[in-house]
């Protein structure tokens, strides 16, 4: 199994290619790829990185879904749209490793920290069902008089203040009404489709006494006993 993995180093950046043995051990045989002049200062990192414990996982790539990678920047194509994954910006200290297998349609992920290769895992997963199935998530008004409708690409909210509010939805995403008091957002980006929601919910967060508001569906709010008579 052969491993290309990205070293960032201060003013450099190393390309190891990994072959990892059939035996039952942790060694593994490096082969240099691609490699600058390294400083004595950064050899005892990278060794301690080759002797440390490698998680790995495979996922396999549907067939209506493509994958590049230019520079830093992996792009993952499907048939709702793209989406992209910044590797200099999630693992800036070089973490993790990434290897594309293009006749076998694998994607293997590995890293020697625990911690992050669940990031990592997690964040390649959430871009691979983006891209093929998308993301769906409901909104619910509660209150007497508080509704939303739609125009165009403009969201207002009536929510019981003097004014009401406005709100621009982006063009990467989707937004419906099934009725007045619930909203649907959807979208390829699973960490955009939250923020958004969380951004709206923020305009009238539920009380902490009545429950009224804005709130995810499958939401439970902890409602406080107000003063007895």
């Amino acid at each position: 199994m052969k491993i290309t993995l990205f070293v960032p180093l201060p003013f450099f950046l190393v390309c190891f290619e990994f072959e990892k043995q059939q035996k039952e051990s942790n060694f593994i045989n490096i082969t240099w790829h691609t490699c600058f002049f390294l400083f004595r200062k950064e050899m005892p990192c990278i060794f301690r990185f080759m002797k440390s414990k490698l998680y790995h996982h495979t996922f396999q790539i549907p067939e209506t879904m493509s994958l590049e990678k230019k520079d830093h920047l992996v792009t993952f194509s499907g048939p709702l749209g793209q989406t992209f994954l910044n590797l200099n910006k999630i693992d800036p200290h070089g973490l993790g490793g990434i290897s594309f297998h293009r006749k076998t349609n694998f994607l293997e992920v590995l890293s020697p920290s625990k911690p992050f290769f669940g990031l990592f895992k997690k964040l390649i997963e959430n871009k691979i069902i983006g891209v093929t199935r998308g993301f769906l998530l409901y909104l619910k008004i509660i209150g007497i008089g508080y509704r939303a409708s739609l125009n165009n690409d403009i969201l207002l909210l009536k929510l019981g203040y003097s004014h009401d509010l406005f709100y621009r939805v982006p063009s990467s995403i989707k937004l419906f009404l099934v009725d007045p008091t619930v909203i649907c957002l959807f979208g390829v980006d699973k960490n955009q489709i939250t923020q958004i929601a969380a951004k709206i919910r923020g305009f009238r967060p539920p009380s902490a006494y009545k429950g009224k508001g804005i709130r995810l569906v499958n939401e439970n709010i902890l409602v406080k006993q107000g003063k007895k008579k």
